[in-house]
């Protein structure tokens, strides 16, 4: 039978092969076909609509790619991408690759390159003894050059090719107290950023956590001057860790995919246990319970038939690196400290394990062997890098065409904390306007408060204040728009407002403007090389966006010119939306503009897990605009109050009048409209409770009347008094005299009736005549 079986697979794999050749023989045909037929080529490649949307938007035909298949560890394959990237970029030809890693942790990039085939010559800086212990038994041939802070360019003889870091996130997380980039911990940035200016390195990689906020993200991308990409190692990994990495190494062209490859389920890692789900959790600084979606999830051992937590030495594994990777015994003397490290060989017993501690007697006196405690293990494994990640994004270096190409770092500025800032005077920014179009501008005057005031740990910030002075854009670049208040497009000549305007919020601006040139007072925004821009067809009034490969303009003759004569020349790819929200694909499509006027904002984008892939902010996405609309409105409307004398000053105080005293009113029906609930809830609970009485009377006057007949005697009859005593949980109940006349009224009875109506509840409490 398991022959059988076999061939089967045998002949589907051929079958697969087969299919794949075809493909190749096509797509090269398409190749083939002569530059002048462009007719039969964009039929072929299918593409666009013949008509007037091809001469709006001229498009260079492109062929289309085929599909591509599957690779072969994907699928039915054995999940193994690390073997298959080696081999296909072939051999390592060349000298070392020379990499300094900072707050190198336990060496998650050494593990990354050891697994890619990568020779390197490795320089670790590192604070943690514990982290120290772990990198100096794993790879011991790594050096070690202590604290970032006070790391030399003269401690290196030679040149540095890469330089990786994750700085700390305690500031930037989510998690944390949100201090932002220039906070006590995450400030650490600019120690790296001054060691990548100082060392000039061929390629970076910097990583942190995705949750910090947008404005912190762009101001890392400023300094570093390349757009992010955001990664979640649960696609190379059984463990969540969504991170955002900074790198000018080329993205990898497509990621594996293994999410869903039983190689990266949790099962794969697991020790004599069952897995309940495929993946896990984030990998904390401690303990493996699940208090919260964040952290890891129970496993049921196969042998107690009870739920546990997932061990460190499964958490290695699932994180990438070997079993027992920061399971160490720590030499320890008098007087001396992480004087010797010794490995254990593999998973040992409880018993193996107290053999190898205790004492240990040498030349140096009296030493103890104690391990890294539990504690320490979590907290280590809590810092590092997920591995499979790591080797992902550094893969193209396997390939000697990609690294003949590295150049040397260059950070222009200065790496000073206290010098650096995401927003500099005369910056200009981009907002959104009243239509969530980030296609308002302004240059930056004055900026205090939040970020931009030096506090001390722990301390409230001050509000942000921000001052600038809005672009308005020129006559002639208006020609064709409905709103000149929120123009269509975002590009042209635009001149500088004498009015100034503030801003309070950071949601109110989109992001730093790159693509503008500065003509005196006039700023000239068109579209720049590497971003992502949406494009409108006044045709149809609908949008579409592009990312632009090449961008050219004439700047000799921009002052002059005219609308259409600026010499703007771009070539961009069409991109297209996933099914994912907010994530586009670039696509091979390629469309040539001339026309300025077509461009409608830019969106900023960073990208989704492989070159081809961008997650794009195309609106506010929940920012609020109102701040906008009120500063951009103050000033419009200060200039029209200077020309009308006055008038409309009063007419507007009118007007906030009516509308402080509309809001006063809703505010107090809505307190009275409470009030009035409020007690008709009360009213149908006394209704109950009065109900509840009077059954208990006439249970009592007919309990009376029982034993009269039985005894032959009449007994003294029971007074109201003595019954509410029967009854205390009712006495409270009847102490508000005109509450019990409404209720009284409410259920048809005059004041001194004797005889109630009989009354029932249903099941929601609401009371029923009888």
């Amino acid at each position: 039978m398991d022959s059988i079986i076999k061939k089967l697979q045998e002949l589907e794999r051929e079958a697969r092969a087969l299919q794949e050749k075809e493909k190749e023989q096509v797509y090269s045909q398409l190749q083939t076909t002569p530059a002048g037929n462009v007719n039969d080529r964009q039929e072929v490649s299918s593409g666009w609509p013949s008509g007037s949307f091809n001469q709006e938007f001229p498009c260079t035909p492109v062929p289309l790619c085929p599909t591509r298949s599957k690779e072969a560890f994907e699928g039915d394959g054995d999940g193994d991408w690390w073997t298959a990237f080696r081999k296909k970029a072939g051999p390592w030809k060349g000298e070392k690759l020379v990499v300094l890693s900072l707050f190198d942790g336990i060496g998650g990039i050494w593990a990354a390159l050891t697994r890619l085939g990568i020779p390197f010559v490795g320089y670790s800086s590192e604070v943690s003894p514990p982290a120290i212990q772990v990198v100096k038994a794993r790879y011991p041939d790594v050096h070690h050059v202590g604290d970032v802070r006070k790391l030399d360019r003269t401690s290196f003889s030679g040149n540095v090719d890469l330089v990786v870091g994750g700085f700390p996130c305690q500031d930037l997380s989510a998690m944390g107290r949100r201090e932002g980039l220039h906070g006590q911990r995450s400030k650490l940035f600019f120690d790296l950023l001054r060691v990548l200016k100082e060392f000039k390195p061929k390629w970076f990689l910097v990583e942190n956590v995705a949750s910090m906020t947008w404005i912190d993200r762009e101001e890392i991308s400023k300094y570093l001057r390349v757009y992010p990409i955001e990664l979640d190692s649960i696609e190379l990994t059984p463990t969540r860790r969504r991170r955002v990495y900074w790198t000018n190494i080329p993205y990898p062209p497509r990621l594996p995919r293994v999410k869903d490859h039983p190689s990266t389920f949790v099962q794969s890692c697991l020790h004599n246990a069952i897995a309940l789900e495929e993946k896990t959790g984030v990998v904390m600084g401690f303990g493996s319970d699940k208090a919260n979606s964040c952290l890891l999830e129970h496993v049921m051992d196969i042998e107690t038939r009870k739920m546990r937590g997932i061990t460190q030495i499964e958490v290695e594994v699932m994180m990438g690196y070997p079993p027992n990777h920061t399971n160490l015994l720590i030499t320890e003397a008098k007087h001396q400290t992480n004087a010797l490290v010794q490995t254990p060989s593999k998973m040992e017993t409880s018993s193996a394990s107290k053999k190898k501690q205790g004492k240990i007697s040498g030349s140096r006196g009296s030493l103890s062997q104690n391990p890294i405690t539990p504690a320490i293990r979590w907290a280590l494994l809590g810092n590092t890098f997920t591995v499979p990640t790591i080797g992902y994004l550094i893969s193209p270096l396997l390939k000697g065409s990609v690294r003949v190409l590295g150049q040397p770092v260059v950070i222009p500025g200065p790496t000073k904390e206290n010098e650096c800032s995401v927003m500099e005077p005369y910056d200009v920014w981009a907002l959104y306007n009243e239509h969530e179009r980030p296609n308002w501008y302004a240059r930056i005057l004055k900026r205090a408060g939040d970020r931009f005031s030096r506090m001390s740990y722990g301390a409230k910030k001050h509000p942000l204040y921000i001052e600038m002075q809005y672009l308005e854009i020129t006559t002639p670049y208006l020609e064709g728009e409905d709103d000149e208040w929120n123009p269509l497009r975002g590009t042209g000549l635009f001149e500088l407002r004498e009015e100034v305007d503030t801003q309070v919020a950071w949601t109110t601006f989109s992001h730093r403007v790159t693509s503008c040139l500065t003509l005196g007072d006039k700023f000239y925004v068109y579209p720049g090389k590497d971003e992502v821009w949406a494009v409108y067809s006044r045709q149809t009034w609908s949008p579409f966006f592009v990312y632009v490969v090449e961008s050219n303009i004439n700047i000799k003759t921009l002052d002059s010119a005219k609308p259409g004569l600026e010499g703007f020349y771009a070539s961009c790819r069409l991109m297209l939306r996933t099914a994912e929200l907010g994530v586009y694909r670039k696509t091979e499509h390629v469309l040539e503009f001339t026309d300025l006027s077509l461009f409608c904002f830019r969106a900023p984008h960073i990208f989704r897990q492989e070159a081809n892939l961008l997650k794009v902010e195309v609106s506010a996405s929940g920012r609020k605009t109102k701040n906008i609309e009120r500063g951009i409105r103050r000033s419009k409307e200060s200039q029209e109050l200077e020309d009308a004398e006055g008038r409309e000053d009063i007419e507007g105080e009118e007007q906030e009048e009516q509308e402080e005293q509309e809001e006063q009113n809703l505010v107090e029906e809505t307190i009275n409209r409470r009030i009035t609930r409020n007690f008709e809830r009360e009213l149908r609970s006394r209704k109950r409770k009065q109900s509840r009485l009077t059954v208990f009377q006439d249970n009592e006057v007919k309990k009376k009347r029982g034993r009269e007949d039985q005894e032959g005697y009449p007994l003294q009859e029971a007074g109201d008094a003595d019954l509410v005593k029967k009854a205390p949980e009712c006495k409270n109940d009847f102490d508000d005299e005109e509450l019990n006349d409404e209720v009284n009224r409410d259920s048809g009875q005059e004041n001194g009736a004797s005889t109630p109506e009989t009354v029932v509840t249903d099941d929601d409490g609401l009371l029923h005549d009888m």
